[in-house]
């Protein structure tokens, strides 16, 4: 008996797969297949170089040496369906956006299941521990640290600074009734509040993204490794400290402002120069959020507190990757830049005037030489 001819063939092993499978199933499964082919057929790299550093705020270069840190230090890999490089391309882009949808409208061949699935995987890699240590560092050695303390003191005439701390609160989604009071912040949103201590060049050397918005950026400092590994330094000898706002507590490794410093004093000159050299850790948040704008103050991270921390540590990665690249800043949208200001805050210092330890006592008289010193070195 002759076959039938090949369009009647198709028809009739299309009309058995809807009968067997359901014109929903069908239609899902002929999605899927179509999904796949154009997987195989398109190269995302195939894009020009300013189209590629807008879509993924990174440079092909920075980006081909991530995918080779991943495979080496990580457990990312890449599957059937996905590329390795897709994988991590998907991943890049939701960070840029903070958007699923615009991702699965711009690549039609992935959809929104897939997008997440990528982000979840690129993200335990990057804050895999290899890879997080190789990209966010304190600097171990006393002669990093004195490369650190140089480029300070070049840039901004304050001596001994191996970097700024700050907190940053960063939104998210509200967590369940239990523990809504722990990210519920000052600033009346759900929130992360995520310590950081940055370089002169804005890299970031530290982050702790353990702590809820309810939580002061003090018991933060208090409860870090950076606290010990700085109180451990002093025990050596070595006199190095980071610059914090009035909010920290002072002292002989941790330098903060002078409250009511008067005008054209020594201290008001303290604060002034304290000041500008801090603000670069209030422009390291704000390139951070600049450039992965899942972060920014427009974007909440939908996820519980855990996964949110994971992609916030994810992003600091990639900040000092494009760092290291010299990647450009994002030119749709300006840089947030946060001016200092000459006198400090002061909400905050009354919670440790009662601290009369030896700490802080010592940390005041560590302070005032430094008082001096900047006052010749600014005369």
């Amino acid at each position: 008996m002759p076959r039938p001819p090949l369009y009647q063939q198709s028809t009739t092993s299309t009309l058995l797969a809807a009968i067997l499978l359901g014109e929903d199933d069908l239609r899902e499964t002929t999605e899927i297949r179509r999904r796949a082919i154009l997987r195989k057929s398109v190269n995302p790299m195939d894009i020009t170089d300013t189209e590629f550093k807008n879509r993924y705020r990174l440079t092909k270069d920075a980006f081909k040496f991530l995918c080779e840190q991943l495979k080496a230090k990580s457990n990312l890999k890449a599957s059937s369906r996905v590329s390795f490089e897709l994988k991590v391309l998907s991943a890049l882009s939701f960070y840029a956006t903070g958007s699923y949808q615009r991702l699965v409208g711009n690549a039609k061949y992935l959809g929104q299941t897939t997008v997440s699935k990528c982000v979840k995987e690129v993200t335990e890699a990057l804050i895999s521990p290899r890879i997080l240590n190789t990209f966010i560092k304190f600097p171990k050695s006393r002669l990093e640290r004195d490369a650190v303390k140089n480029k300070f003191f070049s840039k901004y005439g304050f001596p001994g600074v191996v970097g700024c701390i700050d907190g940053c609160h960063f939104h998210i989604f509200t967590p369940n009734k239990e523990r809504e009071h722990l990210f519920y912040c000052r600033k009346h949103f759900h929130s992360l509040n995520v310590q950081m201590i940055c370089d002169s060049d804005c890299r970031i050397l530290n982050v702790n993204a353990k702590y809820g918005g309810a939580t002061h950026d003090a018991f933060i400092w208090d409860n870090s490794g950076a606290n010990s590994y700085m109180q451990e330094l002093h025990r050596n000898h070595e006199q190095v400290w980071l610059l914090g706002d009035s909010g920290y507590p002072q002292r002989p490794w941790l330098m903060t402002p002078i409250l009511d410093a008067v005008e054209g004093t020594p201290a008001s000159k303290y604060n002034v120069v304290h000041g500008k050299t801090r603000v670069v850790v209030e422009n390291t948040f704000g390139r951070l959020k600049n450039r992965w704008r899942c972060l920014s103050k427009d974007r909440t991270l939908h996820y519980t507190p855990e996964k949110c921390a994971k992609i916030i540590m994810a992003c600091c990665v990639l900040h000092n990757l494009a760092i290291n690249f010299n990647v450009p800043e994002p030119q749709s949208e300006a840089t947030t830049t946060v001016h200092p200001q000459g006198s400090p805050d002061t909400s905050t210092e009354a919670n440790h005037e009662n601290e009369r330890g030896d700490d802080l006592v010592r940390g005041r008289a560590l302070r005032n030489i430094l008082v001096a010193r900047i006052n010749r070195l600014h005369t």
